[in-house]
């Protein structure tokens, strides 16, 4: 793809607004002129190739359906039709009960009542719900005229393999078993039949909406270490993830793993699984993952959260600070865009950024064609 040069003028200027879907609501945020798409330049960083510019997290249409009861159930519904927070709450896909915590703002399974106590007795205490029974070309009616078709689009699956198996059993009893010998078996069983539902889950985000990215919610780890060990999560969860991974990789489409917790150590599993992008939280060295795994995985980091009223050095020098961390990494996606409705500095920062990766991803970019060019005169 042909590079032109950054154009200060002509990509610094509003043209138009585009759409965000956000809980409860619709967002209107500016658009700008960019010498390719939003999506274009995504896929290039998911292709490992130079993108023109680091991309950030706006530049993915993120749709989050309110037919799947999961996301009613969890308070996340990014919709043409939006669920306010007091409807959050109620049944999952599997008669799991949740109750929505506005303080926090998000939900948790009703507490006291496991819908398991034992792990063993899941086939005759968990029914799998019938996907047909839900209103898919409806739901793409509505909503298929309202996605942004510049930006990639992404589509999220709320409750993973652990995550799911805690719905069920309640955190203490999930983690016991995955490594109590006598429950190591129902679990394969159950994580096996889950793969099933969530490959036919995923073939309907790709028939219907025409999802390229799926966001796999499962988290691995708490502030200081992961929930279990390394073989543990090699034997019990590995599987099962690559079998998720691979239901969107046989589809064309992308993985991204949302994965809270300091789980660095289990990223080499994450790669073995194939996933494409993780978005790890602070507590995780996430530029030396993005130098060591650049090849294979895409990150994503947010800057500092400037004062509303920093001055531009100040927004500047944030932003070169920020970018040297990930200097020669071009696997990166910059994240928090969502501070930059209230926060000027914020905005500002991410102009800046944009600014210097379309000059610094240029440069690169000419500089390797310059040695190909080289070395195919030799």
């Amino acid at each position: 793809m042909n590079r032109v040069p950054f154009d200060p003028k002509r990509e610094s200027e509003p043209i138009g607004e585009t759409l965000q879907f956000k809980i409860g609501r619709h967002v209107k945020i500016p658009a700008y002129f960019t010498p390719i798409t939003q999506r274009e330049n995504y896929l290039m960083m998911l292709r490992h190739e130079i993108p023109f510019w680091m991309p950030i997290d706006y530049d993915a249409f993120t749709f989050i359906p309110r037919i799947i009861p999961d996301n009613v159930a969890r308070g996340m519904v990014y919709d043409a039709e939006p669920v306010p927070p007091e409807e959050s709450g109620g049944p999952d896909l599997f008669g799991i009960e949740w109750v929505y915590v506005p303080e926090v703002g998000g939900s948790m399974v009703k507490p006291g009542k496991p819908r398991l106590t034992d792990i063993n007795d899941w086939q005759k205490e968990i029914a799998f719900p019938n996907l047909d029974e839900l209103d898919w070309e409806g739901s793409a009616s509505k909503n298929l005229p309202l996605i942004d078709k510049n930006k990639i689009k992404e589509i999220w699956i709320m409750n993973g393999l652990f995550e799911r198996l805690i719905s069920f059993m309640d955190f203490e009893g999930a983690a016991l078993a995955l490594i109590e010998e006598d429950s190591k078996d129902a679990v394969h069983a159950l994580f096996d039949r889950l793969c099933v539902f969530y490959d036919d889950l995923i073939e309907r985000f790709h028939r219907y909406y025409g999802a390229e990215i799926v966001l796999f919610h499962d988290d691995w780890g708490s502030q200081r270490a992961p929930f279990f060990s390394f073989e543990t999560c090699r034997e019990m969860l590995l599987p099962y993830l690559k079998r998720v991974v691979d239901s969107c990789h046989k589809r064309g489409m992308y993985f991204n793993f949302h994965c809270c917790g300091k789980s660095e150590e289990l990223v080499p599993l994450m790669v073995e699984a194939g996933v494409d992008i993780w978005f790890p939280q602070p507590m995780n060295d996430i530029p030396g993952l993005a130098k060591k795994y650049g090849g294979v995985m895409c990150f994503g980091d947010t800057p500092p959260i400037l004062p509303p009223d920093s001055p531009d050095e100040v927004v500047e020098k944030t932003a070169r600070e920020f970018l040297q961390m990930y200097e020669g990494c071009t696997n990166m996606v910059c994240l928090g865009s969502m501070y930059a409705r209230t926060n000027p500095a914020f905005a500002r920062l991410l102009k800046e950024i944009y600014r210097l990766t379309r000059e610094k991803y240029n440069e690169m970019s000419l500089f390797l064609k310059g040695e190909k060019g080289a070395e195919s005169r030799n």
